[in-house]
């Protein structure tokens, strides 16, 4: 995936912009990815769909943005057949995973809401931002998509 510091940034507030305007965290991210590398986005959009509001609004599992960077993940790099090796699609996943506690503390999102009080949705479409940034990252040192 070719990308520069520029196009991240540019990537990461158009995710910023389709949450605060629609989407949710899950699907923001999804579609922000996939549409900066020309790919239509409507499926992974479908895909990510369930997953907001920390897995159907429950605001008890992980954070939407993760997921959303994850069905990103594994549409560059999962799996079509049985038996394909997912090292790659793995080592991401849990380089996101391992950023996003880095930068947040942990993953859940509603102990995250609850942490950015008044200002949860402000906060929230940053984490979208930093972590469809993020996503770009990991997903941009892989050579088989330069």
């Amino acid at each position: 995936m070719k990308v520069d510091h520029g196009s991240m940034s540019c990537t990461g507030k158009k995710a910023g912009t389709y949450f605060q305007s629609g989407y949710h965290c899950a699907e923001a991210v999804a579609a922000a990815i996939l549409e900066s590398q020309g790919i239509d986005s409507s499926q992974a959009v479908a895909h990510a769909t369930p997953f907001g509001g920390g897995i159907g609004k429950s605001h008890c599992e992980t954070c939407g943005a993760i997921t959303g960077g994850l069905i990103a993940i594994g549409h560059f790099h999962g799996r079509t057949q049985r038996g394909e090796n997912w090292d790659t699609p793995a080592r991401m996943g849990k380089e996101l995973r391992e950023q996003f506690i880095q930068a947040y503390g942990e993953t859940g999102c509603g102990i995250l809401r609850e942490r950015f009080g008044e200002n949860q949705m402000d906060e929230c479409a940053r984490v979208v931002e930093n972590i469809t940034e993020a996503t770009i990252a990991i997903l941009a040192t892989d050579t088989n998509l330069s």
